[in-house]
């Protein structure tokens, strides 16, 4: 190792520098060091670079520089990847030790190159500079431990200090040895298995294209099924269940009628829910040279016992193949899912057998539905995948005739398995029915016991309203205010550009619009269309004409997104959703008769149907699964290599998902804090010093921070606070820049006027027992003499947080105290819809923690 440091550090900047290997008087020659370590492993093998018996041949450099200070050093004390974790232990008592060290080290480089996407080459550099530093700090350590023994008045003798080092070395000699074997892909592999519960994909064949076999990566349910379980969170979440008793309130599917009517959840409600989901995604450029040829289709799941708040996470979110697109096209998405559906089967009959605390316990379960958007969901269940034939829509057997007509959905008939099974036995019998009855072929999930395609595949919003209606609707609508000159595109823009967007919609904000072929062109993402579709009233509603139709259509058209994408929903807002999209639906006919319904339009009349069965559509459609296709998105960009794509994809993600799981809490239920400083009581107002006093006890300081966060909810500075809902509809404190996010049932009271503004209070439960209380209190005119600024009424706002275990007695308390408001709600309606800048007012001072919360437990990640 001294001789490559060497060369590294002293010889490598010289010009004309070259080293050359000289083992077995090979005469390779290299300019970079990194080069010859690669030679010397792959063309002259283990022992070389291992037995500390082995030749002693060393590089010979081709300039005459040489210090003479090696002291011929094996080459085995360099980087060696290619080694077994196999090492002898020469200290019997120090085993356990060494093997918790080796443990540790392969796991740091584990999440380097798995969770991290740290390429090899620099995990290589990074090993090898750790080794480096280990062994000069042993060096420094020998040379004082010489030192101090020559000082040293005690009666040691030579012979004594002699075996001490020589242990030592030996010890440090066997340490590096011992890391170095884990620096392998193979060895990392056997640990992964070993120690973390690696579960492995199988190749799968699907047939021969002349002499190569066709083939694709299949992820055993099962086997990721028992893997998950293991996990003692996700194993509460599965035995507790989360069907909602309390209210009439639907928050997910164990809310819908599907689950109560399906015979294995009537059984067993803590059964398992499969959501499987399927797409095809592009690993490389979508627009480059490649995209067909290393197109992928992936198939993953997760378990809907979890609640959706962290079922949306990316670690719960499993793979369970990645195949070609190119061959589930040639071969069928039937035989491609055939191991699957096998599996499935297994899961409804028998189940899998998990033992807990000594225990075995047997789990069954079955597929509850299949997210994905409009095509795949027409391949999987077997529809006709062109949208512009007789028959459309997966639900009902409408017509395209009875779609331009925008018949009331009453009038359709609705698909059932009666029907579809009953159709299919037709298709088979006489091939051109396959038209009249818009099927191709029979799905092969209707297998499985407990599923069948007509009630298991769900409408998607993300494409259905943000990527399909909604584009559509805004660019006619906006092009006809642009052609009547009620407001310009450059206005438009320029709105939508310098709009003061918060929270997540900093992140969304939407892209400028396009103007081509004489029509305005609307190309966002979903998110992006979601968060402008939101605030497009604030931007420009106050040059719109009251009364406009074309606004109004609009306006039902943000209702319906607003009603659809609801975390909950009752029998109420079901009703209301149907009869706002019927009269979104007749307004559009009215104003553009010219325009035939899309497909996408029609699925909004089976929307409310479809929320009966399934529940919130925001918890079954495909935004957090397509952010899944990232990661192995991710791996392509950082390893460069396509060949054999599918299972350099498949090993990675099952190596990240075991790390991850085994490194990782995957449910927790916690407050966050972000941002923070510490801030003296005595440089507060007088009035918030008392509150502080009265509701925290007679600190000296606490700690201020940004923002607080509790599970879904956010308390941050700048937005608007709703502070009651009447008669379904929000009233709001605009004129405080307060902001919170709270569910819809919370229950906000009145409860002391003795504050000259308002005063509200809100108590929300969290885990393990904890509470928070939020108090959101007006401010008094009057100021101290000792306060450094006057305040009034409409200068800011402040808000307590207190937080109480029921286990114990101690209390934590958070004070925010609030810039002043941004806007109010009159300056929302004059012609600029923008307050003015408020960069020179009043500094606010934040969120306010007691300083007995340890500043090392707060989180600067937002």
């Amino acid at each position: 190792m001294r001789l490559f440091h060497h060369l590294q550090l002293i010889h490598c900047g010289e010009q004309n520098f070259r080293v050359t290997c000289g083992i077995n008087n090979c005469q390779t020659s290299y300019q970079i060091i990194n080069s010859l370590k690669k030679h010397i492993r792959r063309k002259h093998g283990v022992s070389y670079l291992t037995s500390s018996e082995g030749p002693a041949q060393r590089p010979s450099t081709t300039n005459s520089h040489d210090d003479g200070n090696d002291q011929g050093e094996d080459l085995a004390a360099e980087l060696n990847f290619s080694s077994t974790p196999d090492v002898t232990i020469n200290n019997p008592c120090g085993s356990e030790n060494r093997s918790d060290l080796l443990k540790t080290f392969m796991m740091m480089q584990l999440k380097m190159k798995h969770l991290h996407a740290v390429p090899g080459s620099v995990i290589n550099f990074v090993t090898s500079e750790i080794l480096e530093l280990l062994k000069s700090y042993n060096e420094k350590l020998f040379d004082e431990l010489n030192c101090s023994a020559q000082k040293s008045e005690a009666n040691c003798s030579n012979s004594c200090l002699n075996n001490v080092l020589d242990m030592l070395k030996r010890n440090q000699d066997s340490v590096v040895e011992l890391l170095l074997s884990g620096s392998t892909c193979n060895a990392q592999y056997d640990f992964a298995r070993t120690n973390l519960g690696l579960v492995e994909g199988k190749q799968c064949i699907l047939g021969k294209t002349g002499s190569k076999e066709d083939f694709y990566y299949y992820v055993p349910i099962l086997k990721n099924i028992e893997f998950l379980l293991r996990n003692r969170d996700i194993l509460a979440e599965v035995k507790n269940g989360h069907k909602q008793k309390k209210d009439a309130y639907m928050y997910d599917y164990c809310d819908g009628s599907l689950f109560a009517e399906s015979e294995l959840f009537s059984k067993d409600p803590n059964a398992l829910q499969i959501q499987l989901y399927y797409d095809d995604f592009e690993t490389v450029n979508p627009i480059g040279t490649y995209t067909k040829k290393h197109k992928l289709s992936a198939c993953y799941f997760t378990l809907g016992n979890i609640r959706p708040k962290f079922r949306s996470k990316l670690k719960l979110i499993q793979l369970v193949w990645l195949c070609k697109a190119e061959l589930v096209k040639k071969c069928g998405l039937g035989n491609v899912a055939t191991p699957l559906v096998s599996d499935l089967i297994q899961l409804e009959t028998t189940g899998i057998q998990i033992p807990i605390d000594g225990v075995v316990e047997v789990f069954k379960g079955t597929v509850t539905m299949v997210v994905a958007d409009n095509l795949a969901s027409h391949g999987i269940g077997g529809f006709n995948e062109s949208f512009s034939g007789l028959r459309i829509c997966r639900f009902c057997m409408c017509t395209s005739q009875e779609l331009s007509l925008g018949t009331p959905p009453n009038n359709f008939v609705e698909r059932t398995p009666a029907s579809y099974d009953e159709q299919i036995q037709l298709i088979k019998d006489d091939d051109h029915m396959k038209t009249t009855y818009g099927l191709r072929r029979n799905s092969k999930l209707n297998c499985l016991q407990y599923f069948h395609v007509t009630h298991g595949l769900p409408p998607d919003l993300g494409h259905d309203l943000f990527e399909g209606v909604c584009p559509d609707i805004l660019g006619k609508v906006l092009t006809h205010f642009i052609d009547e000159q009620i407001i310009s595109l450059k206005k438009i823009n320029d709105i939508i550009s310098s709009f003061p967007y918060m929270a997540s919609d900093k992140s969304n904000r939407p892209s400028a619009l396009l103007w081509s072929s004489g029509r305005l062109i609307v190309k966002q993402k979903a998110a992006q269309m979601w968060c402008l579709i939101r605030l497009l009233f604030i931007m420009v509603g106050n040059v719109i004409p009251i009364g406009n139709d074309y606004w109004q259509l609009l306006l039902h058209l943000r209702e319906i997104c607003d009603i659809a994408a609801s975390p909950a929903h009752s029998v109420d807002t079901i009703t209301y959703l149907e009869g706002t999209v019927f009269d979104f639906l007749e307004l559009y006919i009215a104003l553009f008769p010219h325009e035939k319904l899309t497909p996408k339009m029609h699925y909004l009349q089976h929307y409310s149907k479809q929320i009966q069965k399934f529940g919130p559509l925001s918890s079954c459609w495909t935004l957090r699964y397509e952010a899944k296709h990232s990661v192995f998105k991710n791996v392509v960009r950082s390893t460069q290599n396509m060949k054999n794509i599918a299972y350099t994809l498949t090993m990675r993600h099952q190596l990240k998902q075991a790390i991850a799981f085994a490194s990782e809490e995957i449910i927790a239920e916690e407050v966050t804090y972000s941002g923070g400083h510490i801030l003296k009581i005595s440089d507060m107002p007088s009035h918030q010093q008392s509150i502080i006093k009265c509701e925290i006890g007679d600190v000296s300081e606490v700690y201020c921070v940004k923002a607080i966060h509790s599970e879904q909810r956010h308390f941050f500075i700048g937005c608007c606070l709703v502070t009651n809902i009447m008669n379904n509809l929000c009233q709001f404190k605009i004129k405080r820049a307060c902001g919170i996010k709270l569910p819809l049932n919370t229950k906000l009271q009145r409860f002391d006027d003795e504050w000259n503004d308002w005063v509200d209070i809100s108590s929300m439960e969290l885990a393990h027992g904890m509470k928070i209380k939020v108090l959101f209190l007006g401010t008094q005119c009057d100021s101290s003499p000792g306060s450094h600024q006057s305040h009034n009424p409409d200068s800011d706002s402040t808000i307590l947080l207190e937080e109480s275990s029921s286990c114990d007695d101690e209390l934590e308390s958070a004070v925010f105290d609030l810039s002043p408001a941004t806007c109010t709600l009159s300056r929302i309606m004059e012609d600029d819809p923008f307050p003015p800048s408020t960069s020179n007012s009043t500094q606010s001072t934040g969120i306010v923690l007691p300083t007995l919360a340890r500043q090392e437990d707060v989180s600067d990640e937002e």
